[in-house]
């Protein structure tokens, strides 16, 4: 995930099916449908079809994962120490 704007020759390139790369998509559209549902999990992950199509999705969505996991994590030690 290049931040530096400089641009991958193989950004072009489709996602293949079977890869680890699709894997990894597969598991942030089930985690993002679990946010925002599964059917516009679905017509966002729709829209992936190059590489770079996939990093924009990953440079999406982990923002606003990772919040989500740090409010989950928050909750869970409140309700340990009973606070």
């Amino acid at each position: 995930m290049s931040q530096t704007g400089t641009v991958d020759p193989r950004d072009a390139e489709p996602v293949p099916d079977g890869t680890s790369l699709m894997a990894y998509l597969h598991v942030l559209k089930k985690a993002h449908g679990a946010l925002v549902g599964h059917v516009n999990a679905q017509q966002r992950f729709r829209q992936i079809v190059t590489r770079a199509h996939a990093r924009q999705y990953i440079e999406e969505l982990m923002p606003q994962l990772l919040h989500e996991r740090e409010k989950r994590r928050q909750h869970r030690r409140r309700r340990a120490t009973g606070r």
